[in-house]
């Protein structure tokens, strides 16, 4: 059988062929890889801590009372929202001048924040002086003497109640570290640190600034178990449930009629039909204790057969 071969022309189509396949496999589509930042990532947010919550709910009633003191007029408070933010893009989007005040809320670790819009300080001094709340120009203008003794005497309020209201859910001292009313020179956290944000509006007489309470996340991370579990503890139909089965413990009840030291021989010796003397009258009011506590003083007495004791007064 004769063999057959190939011509030029046809070797030369074969190994373009061959070529074009091994193109083809080897073509790799790059796609574009964006690096993952963890710490974009969401952590902890405000609204799934319900004792973190309450705290803020708590805060905002109370500032709507003390704030007048200074406002002269009673201001409206209004919970705007609460966010996790960077530090760095929280800071880029306050006015100059600002007024920051930054503290510790101890024994939480980092410090926290808390921003009073320039133009709540300048209707708080227009009010107090006696003209309309109505902000100025606010932009480039540093604080006078004036506003700064206002701005620490709401930021002293500010503080007093979050601490009334935090030590509600667990014990903490607000600690003042400073002031300072330029953002940028701000450096009291890293710029990807992340705050829990809350946003509050307040009004005066038709005029309106914002105020920011800025806690850094995670400050929050070794007591947010603890925050949790008291705000359910706290939620009205647990707290009834508790105060029910309370109710229904047993607890004793003792009325001391009197008290007298004697000797271990007088005792030893004691025999049925001893009298011993105490040191309280008849008439004289007697101690009512509550399982070993003492609760009340109260008056011998009887009902029908029965001995009875009238309640004078409690401890």
């Amino acid at each position: 059988m004769a063999e057959e071969f190939l011509s030029q022309e046809e070797v030369n189509l074969l190994l373009q062929a061959l070529g074009k396949e091994e193109e083809t496999k080897t073509t790799v589509t790059h796609k574009e890889v964006k690096p993952l930042d963890i710490s974009t990532l969401e952590h902890i947010s405000a609204s799934r801590i319900a004792g973190l919550e309450l705290i803020l709910e708590r805060w905002v009633s109370s500032l709507k009372r003390s704030l007048s003191s200074v406002m002269v007029s009673i201001p409206a408070v209004l919970k705007e929202g609460v966010s996790v933010v960077r530090f760095s893009e929280f800071v880029s989007q306050l006015p100059f001048p600002s007024a920051i005040g930054f503290f510790n809320v101890h024994p939480l670790r980092g410090v926290s924040m808390l921003v009073l819009d320039p133009r709540i300080i300048y209707m708080t001094v227009s009010s107090l002086f006696g003209g309309p709340p109505k902000p100025y120009k606010i932009e480039g203008k540093e604080f006078t003497k004036i506003e700064l003794r206002i701005v620490q005497k709401i930021l002293e309020i500010c503080y007093r109640e979050l601490e009334e209201v935090w030590n509600t859910v667990m014990e903490v001292k607000v600690i003042p570290q400073g002031l300072e009313t330029n953002p940028s020179l701000l450096t009291i956290a890293r710029p990807k640190e992340k705050f829990i944000v809350l946003k509050l509006l307040v009004s005066l007489e038709g005029s309106e600034g914002y105020m920011y309470l800025a806690i850094p996340e995670e400050s929050l991370d070794p007591y947010k178990e603890v925050l949790k579990g008291i705000t359910e503890l706290r939620s009205p139909e647990v707290s009834n449930k508790l105060l029910q089965a309370l109710e229904e413990i047993p607890l004793n009840l003792e009325v001391i009629l009197g008290r007298q030291k004697i000797q271990l021989g007088d005792l030893l010796n004691m025999k049925v039909g001893d009298t011993m003397i105490l040191q309280k009258g008849l008439r004289e009011p007697v101690e009512v204790r509550v399982s070993g506590v003492p609760k009340a003083l109260a008056f011998l007495g009887q009902v029908g057969k029965r001995k009875a004791i009238k309640i004078l007064r409690f401890y």
